[in-house]
């Protein structure tokens, strides 16, 4: 598909993400080639089949012409239909991604892209490679309009253009595009954004910023199930119904989530006490776009991610699966607390400025003493008095339900975000 369009250009210039941006524009015509492929890799999913042992990459679509970087803002006395990309300053990003075979991909739970809008409709070329997943391994999607979630769908395999928006007309509204469904299920990459609109500009960024890293409690697992017997299932994961969104929402923050089912600091999710499983661990994740991503491909060295300043806010939940390898055992707890240190330390490298808290319980806390010797420690060694101990409440599944295997429910996040909304606002103020 390729279209030609005329862009008239605002003079103003607001930096966004981290790309390079020039702050004199002129009118230009863009020559914009969609292109795109799907990409296939396995899955990691907690609980389920391992991933397929081959996987074959199509060639990538022949491209017509290199297509010329937009500019961050279109204005127009009409409705005109224009086309930009995800990576470029016409969008903000949200969370992690990474760029490959001209696609950019949503990397972790609740990664995404939002844009302001004065339009009536926009759609998205999208790309996912679902068919090398199972049913319950798909990707799933939702559309947000000025924050409030109206449209949810999965992905098919390969390329598609899927409608977001196609109504009244919208005036300066904030669309976003975000991944319910986590890192390990099936991917999202965005190729294009199409619009009939009258004006497009990115999203004002906010002034606070939050990571949130952890595990299948983190990601959403089986939010939505109706009881622990439904297992995984991507359909009913939904990353806007987590703890971590909900606290973000009521700071009125930005966010990140980086988190994957089963993993931990020193062991995944294991099955067999003393048994160590370290497919992937946290540690080997953190400081890269996203490893799953780029280790199915057999791509190195991993791209690394770009912390810019840091986040004002860093929130570690992790433990949870470590417990299913270290049990009671003091040798393997110590295992675990020394990990957990020098992890510490790997966030902090990442974020120098950042309020550190640690925490665990919503399914138990019974690593929570190691979690709090560790800081104390660290704290101790290196005189940081920024790194500071959360423990939640444990799920009430009496009254609020269970998730898909025992998970937390979305009311158990609420109850979750209550509480670490409550915790944050002591330490900001």
């Amino acid at each position: 598909m390729k279209k030609i369009i005329v862009l008239a250009l605002t003079a103003i210039l607001i930096l966004t993400g981290c790309s390079d941006s020039n702050n004199e524009f002129t009118p230009v015509i863009a020559t914009v080639s969609v292109t795109g492929d799907a990409e296939n890799t396995g899955s990691y999913p907690e609980e389920t089949e391992p991933y397929p042992e081959e996987l074959s990459e199509p060639s990538p679509a022949e491209t017509e012409s290199e297509p010329e970087i937009l500019p961050p803002y279109f204005t127009s006395d009409t409705l005109q239909e224009v086309t930009f990309y995800p990576y470029h300053d016409a969008v903000k990003r949200i969370g992690r991604y990474i760029k490959y075979k001209d696609a950019y991909y949503l990397s972790f739970t609740c990664s995404g892209v939002s844009f302001l809008m004065t339009g009536d409709r926009v759609e998205a070329a999208m790309t996912s490679n679902g068919n090398v997943y199972k049913d319950k391994q798909q990707c799933w999607v939702g559309v947000l309009i000025n924050g409030e979630l109206t449209k949810r769908f999965q992905l098919e395999p390969d390329e598609n253009t899927y409608t977001l928006y196609d109504g009244e007309m919208l005036e300066n509204a904030e669309v976003s595009i975000v991944k319910l469904t986590e890192n390990p299920m099936a991917t999202a990459g965005i190729l294009t954004i199409t619009a009939n609109a009258e004006m497009i500009a990115p999203t004002p960024q906010k002034s606070l910023t939050i990571e949130f890293v952890g595990d299948s409690i983190t990601c959403g697992y089986g939010n939505e199930a109706e009881g622990p017997s439904d297992g995984y299932n991507s359909a009913q994961q939904n990353g806007l119904e987590t703890y971590g969104y909900y606290t973000a929402k009521a700071l009125d923050a930005e966010y990140s989530l980086v988190a994957i089912s089963g993993i931990g600091i020193i062991s995944d999710c294991t099955t067999r006490k003393g048994v160590k499983e370290d497919y992937l661990l946290m540690p080997e994740v953190y400081d890269n776009s996203d490893t799953n991503f780029e280790m199915r491909r057999d791509i190195e060295p991993y791209t690394k991610w770009d912390f810019g300043s840091g986040s004002d806010i860093v929130v570690i939940n992790l433990g949870t699966n470590d417990y299913t390898y270290t049990g009671s055992n003091e040798d393997l707890q110590s295992e675990f607390q020394d990990g957990y240190y020098k992890f510490i330390e790997q966030v902090r490298r990442a974020n120098p400025e950042a309020e550190i808290i640690c925490t665990l319980g919503i399914l138990g806390s019974e690593l929570y003493p190691r979690i709090e010797e560790a800081v104390r420690t660290y704290s101790k060694d290196t005189g940081d008095e920024h790194i500071h101990t959360f423990e939640f409440d444990y799920q009430d599944g009496e009254n609020d339900g269970f998730g898909g295997d025992y998970h937390p429910t979305i009311k158990t996040h609420q109850k979750a975000a209550e509480q670490l909304t409550k915790y944050i606002r002591s330490l900001i103020k």
